[in-house]
């Protein structure tokens, strides 16, 4: 009876520390690490004043992976297409084809600045940096040609594409967008009230902006305009869109999440997460997030549905629930929820029939949606919106009163 009972209590333990955050740090050789990605295969960690660290085995342990780098903070880390990129706080950026066990030094000469992040987009790689703008690459990083075009600021702390937008974030910048592959830069900082910019993420049709002061803004028209929508008072330095959850890293009070795009945000610190979370990425087995002051932590992903949160449950049944507001003048929200995989498409229509918006068109997994509807360039009545999801079809009226 006590072996049973041993064994009982055994497994309850292991399933209370899986259902929560783990740090992950033996082998690591300091406690700030300030970028993070994975590739299945292996996790890279970019430490403080020691280069770049590699896991193969989900972060149990670290080994260095610093042959030919600097003995500097490595700020970020980006593996895009079999090549991993590292940029550097100061010394610039450098790249490896063997999973970190060589690096190139052939950016260092023209990426000299600070390197914050890494992206690519319709067969060019981009760099942001700090202090020199926006670089891009046609050769996979041989060489590089500033693209600052519109831009009045030379600081920027992420680099982010939906679609063919490109969206660039910076202190004191705000938002830049591009739509020619970074030919020419317009200012978009319609709504968003802080400037000082720090991560980029999209998630359920929305764009969403973490910024220093005044917690997260989103975006349904690539980035136009923005509104606040939660965590206000918090500086926001981390995002990670997984299935139906966004997740929020903060400087100072963990990990939050969403699942209703923003609208909503739960903590979702179990475990302690020491330090401010600057990064989260993700592989098919673990949530992994980065710290200065924790060094890593990692959560077990199908531990995540299991939060004591009604909100992150699937919801039994399709439901297409009426705008609000209602009437409005000139946007509403529409929120939207489905029960399994669908292929959701959500159009509005005027009263003859004619449709004059696609607000989604695309497979999505089962949860809860919303999706804002700008009517500025509409004139006043009545219009339907209607959602097709699978077999599931329905239409609601909503009044635009100018």
């Amino acid at each position: 009876m006590k072996t049973v009972l041993s064994l009982l209590l055994i497994l309850s333990l292991n399933a209370v520390v899986t259902a929560q955050w783990q740090q992950i740090i033996s082998g690591l050789p300091s406690s700030s690490v300030y970028g993070l990605d994975t590739d299945e295969q292996y996790i890279y960690a970019g430490t403080s004043s020691s280069g770049v660290y590699r896991s193969s085995n989900k972060g149990n342990n670290w080994i260095a992976a610093n042959s030919g780098l600097p003995a500097s903070n490595a700020w970020e880390v980006n593996s895009i297409n079999d090549t991993l990129f590292v940029g550097f706080f100061g010394p610039g950026a450098y790249r490896s084809a063997d999973y970190g066990i060589t690096w190139d030094t052939l950016l260092i000469g023209q990426l000299s600045s600070s390197v914050r992040s890494f992206i690519s987009l319709n067969n060019f790689l981009f760099a942001a940096t700090w202090g020199s703008g926006i670089f891009r690459s046609s050769d996979g990083g041989d060489n590089w040609t500033p693209i600052n075009n519109g831009l009045n600021h030379q600081t920027f702390w992420d680099i982010f594409s939906i679609g063919d937008t490109l969206l660039a974030a910076g202190p004191g910048a705000g938002i830049y967008r591009s739509t020619d592959n970074g030919n020419n830069w317009v200012q978009s900082n319609d709504g968003l009230t802080d400037l000082v910019a720090y991560r980029i993420c999209s998630s359920n049709n929305h764009i969403f902006i973490g910024t220093a002061y005044s917690g997260v803004f989103r975006s349904s028209d690539f980035g136009k305009s923005w509104s606040q929508v939660g965590l206000s008072g918090n500086t926001i330095y981390a995002f990670l869109s997984y299935g139906t959850f966004l997740f929020a890293g903060t400087s100072n009070t963990g990990v939050f999440i969403s699942t209703d795009s923003g609208n909503t945000w739960e903590e979702f610190n179990n475990g302690n997460i020491a330090g401010q979370v600057v990064e989260i990425v993700t592989d098919s087995t673990y949530l992994y997030a980065a710290t200065l002051g924790g060094g890593v932590y990692r959560y077990d992903v199908n531990n995540i549905t299991s939060v004591n949160n009604s909100d992150l449950e699937i919801p039994a049944s399709f439901e297409l629930k009426q705008n609000f507001p209602n009437p409005f003048n000139p946007s509403t929200s529409i929120q939207y929820q489905i029960s399994s995989i669908s292929q959701v498409i959500l159009k509005v229509y005027d009263v003859l029939g004619n449709e004059v918006a696609t607000l989604v068109n695309e497979e999505q997994s089962a949860g809860s949606y919303e999706v804002d509807f700008d009517a500025s360039g509409l004139s006043s009545g009545m219009y339907f919106y209607k959602i097709q999801a699978g077999s599931f079809t329905e239409t609601k009226k909503m009044l635009l009163l100018k």
